[in-house]
C-alpha cells in the first residue's frame, strides 16, 4: 500500500511539473510571436489558463492572455494592450516540437487597449489638452477655456469629444490590428480612457499586427 501511495505521489508531482513546462514553453511561444508581429512593442508577456494539459488532451481549450505595452494604434500610442483569447484550441504535439504555439482556432477574444490623457492629448492643436475623468472628459484651451463633454465611439474606428453644441467636435483615428476595424466601447477614468473589442473567431493572431 504504502509503494502504491508513493507511485501515485509520483505521477502527481510528474503530472504537475510536465504542465508547468508545458504552460512555460506556450507562454514564451506566444511571447515570440507578438514580438515578431510588433516589434516596437514592451514588456510583452503572456498567461496560460490553468489546468491546461487534460483539457486539450481531452480537445477542449485554452484561456490564454497576451499583454503589450507602447503599442502604436495610429496618431497616438497605447499605455498597454491585452488580449484575452477564450476558447483556444492548439495542438499539443506541434506545439512541442515544433517550438511554436500552434494554434488551429479561437472562439473569441476580447481586446483593451489603454490610453493615457497626456497620449490623447497629443491629438489635439497646440495649446490644447485632455483631462480625464471618472466617465468624462474634460477639454482645456488657451486661458481659462475649460470644456466639459464626453467620449463617444464612431464605429469603426474613432472615438469624439461630445459637447452640445461644438460644431467640429475633435476626432481620435485609430489603426493597427484590431482597432482600425473594431472600437466598441470606451471607459474613462481618472487619469486614462480605455477602448475595447470583442471577435468572435477572429483566427489565429491572439496579438495586434500591422
Amino acid at each position: 500500500m504504502r509503494v502504491l501511495r508513493l507511485v501515485i505521489v509520483l505521477a502527481v508531482i510528474g503530472a504537475l511539473l510536465g504542465e508547468v513546462a508545458y504552460r512555460f514553453l506556450l507562454q514564451s511561444e506566444f511571447v515570440a510571436a507578438a514580438a515578431a508581429q510588433d516589434p516596437k512593442a514592451q514588456d510583452i508577456s503572456a498567461n496560460v489558463g490553468f489546468p491546461l494539459t487534460p483539457g486539450l488532451a481531452l480537445h477542449r481549450a485554452a484561456r490564454v492572455t497576451v499583454s503589450e505595452h507602447r503599442i502604436d494604434l495610429g496618431s497616438l500610442k497605447a499605455d498597454a494592450l491585452v488580449a484575452l483569447g477564450t476558447g483556444v484550441h492548439l495542438k499539443m504535439l506541434s506545439s512541442l516540437t515544433g517550438r511554436r504555439a500552434d494554434v488551429t482556432s479561437v472562439d473569441k477574444v476580447d481586446f483593451s487597449a489603454d490610453i493615457s490623457q497626456a497620449e490623447a492629448s497629443r491629438t489635439l492643436p497646440a495649446g490644447y489638452s485632455y483631462t480625464f475623468q471618472a466617465d468624462k472628459v474634460i477639454m482645456k484651451g488657451p486661458g481659462r477655456t475649460n470644456l466639459t463633454g464626453r467620449f463617444q465611439v464612431r464605429a469603426p474606428a474613432q472615438l469624439i469629444f461630445i459637447l452640445p453644441g461644438l460644431q467640429t467636435p475633435p476626432v481620435i483615428t485609430f489603426s493597427g490590428y484590431p482597432f482600425s476595424q473594431c472600437v466598441q466601447g470606451v471607459e474613462v477614468v481618472p487619469g486614462k480612457a480605455t477602448i475595447t473589442c470583442s471577435r468572435p473567431h477572429p483566427g489565429t493572431d491572439l496579438y495586434p499586427h500591422p
